[in-house]
């Protein structure tokens, strides 16, 4: 299975419908979204962003963000928490906004690979035997990163700028 993974959307549709095409381009079965939907705790686009995710429910895997008020709960179809584990390709793969938990801080029971997002600020490295990576923002990055994305497959992890170009990549 192919994964793609996103954060910190912060209400940008064009940005959203932007990388709804490059999950396409990439074939991927997953849409694993760190957080931040919302334009910084409420925005008139916050349906908008619904209505389009709500179309393709059954193949995303989503937290929720300090952005993240309790009314995005009720506008999407998936389920929403802070903290979640999955399995990818057989590997345990942990997800969260990073506001809580980050590479600093890393849940009780973490994953082989931790996904989180809030700094906007992509990367991706391997510190002892886990893989930590931010997929940075698809539509404010920070730190001098540009926007990108994070594809997960059987063999590699890989960070991409919103181009597809890819930036780094380790071996699963």
């Amino acid at each position: 299975m192919k994964a793609m993974c996103i954060s910190d959307i912060h209400g940008s549709i064009e940005n959203l419908k932007g990388i709804i095409e490059k999950f396409k381009e990439e074939n991927a079965e997953k849409l694993l979204i760190l957080g931040d939907f919302s334009s910084y705790y409420y925005s008139s686009t916050d349906f908008e962003i619904a209505e389009i995710l709500n179309n393709m429910a059954g193949c995303i895997v989503a937290v929720k963000g300090n952005c993240d008020n309790s009314h995005i709960d009720e506008l999407f179809n998936f389920g929403l928490g802070y903290l979640k584990t999955i399995d990818i390709n057989g590997i345990k793969v942990t997800l969260t906004h990073g506001h809580i938990y980050n590479p600093n801080y890393l849940p009780e029971n973490c994953g082989d690979i931790f996904l989180s997002g809030h700094t906007h600020v992509a990367m991706l490295e391997k510190i002892g035997e886990k893989m930590i990576a931010n997929p940075g923002s698809i539509s404010k990055p920070r730190g001098g990163t540009k926007k990108s994305y994070i594809i997960i497959d059987e063999e590699n992890i890989e960070l991409k700028n919103i181009n597809g170009e890819l930036i780094k990549s380790l071996k699963i």
